[in-house]
């Protein structure tokens, strides 16, 4: 039976994991936005997700480590007709103290309103911070038939978590330090 998450804890070397966040943090600070579940519903906002993000291309070659790993994944658990990163766009989020994202899925079958449109199939994450940088921000998944069952996933730097995109989940809120990751959605044609 296929699980409805994974991860590998990639051992990214220390030197490549420092460019990595120096590239990413040279980014304009102004370009950041405070992240909005939905955009059009703004009164929704403060009570599912207060943190913020900017984007980068999917074709940054951070996109083609990533897909290395998604594409592992599919192969070995999940199986589903996957095309591309959504809009080939990865999000780079930061979430600082008092941040979270409490518990949402990234697709349901009550999002797809088009006959050919992409739907989101997998989602995954990229975790850059140490583990030991903050406290609080720990990425939580919930069982689709018993959400009283629930895993935390690894946090340590370097990890990429794939997993289904109906899976309920959430980052619980950050008590100190800073959390940084790069998310991004897998989309396909519509379930059959």
């Amino acid at each position: 039976m296929a699980s409805t998450c994974c991860w590998y804890e990639t051992r990214i070397p220390e030197p490549l994991m420092k460019n990595i966040i120096e590239d990413l943090d040279s980014v304009n600070e102004n370009i950041f936005i405070k992240s909005k579940v939905n955009p059009n519903k703004p009164n929704l906002q403060n009570n599912i997700r207060k943190s913020q993000h900017c984007w980068i291309p999917s074709s940054y070659w951070i996109g083609g480590f990533l897909w290395h790993y998604i594409m592992n994944a599919n192969k070995d658990n999940f199986l589903y007709d996957i095309s591309h990163i959504e809009q080939d766009m990865i999000q780079y989020t930061q979430y600082n103290k008092g941040d979270y994202y409490s518990w949402h899925t990234d697709m349901d079958i009550c999002d797809i309103n088009e006959p050919n449109q992409l739907v989101r199939k997998l989602s995954f994450t990229l975790q850059l911070t140490n583990d030991d940088e903050y406290t609080g921000g720990d990425l939580e998944f919930a069982d689709f038939d018993d959400s009283t069952q629930r895993f935390t996933v690894p946090k340590s730097r370097g990890t990429v978590i794939v997993f289904d995109s109906r899976t309920p989940h959430r980052v619980s809120p950050i008590k100190s330090g800073v959390r940084k990751s790069l998310v991004g959605w897998v989309v396909g044609p519509r379930w059959k």
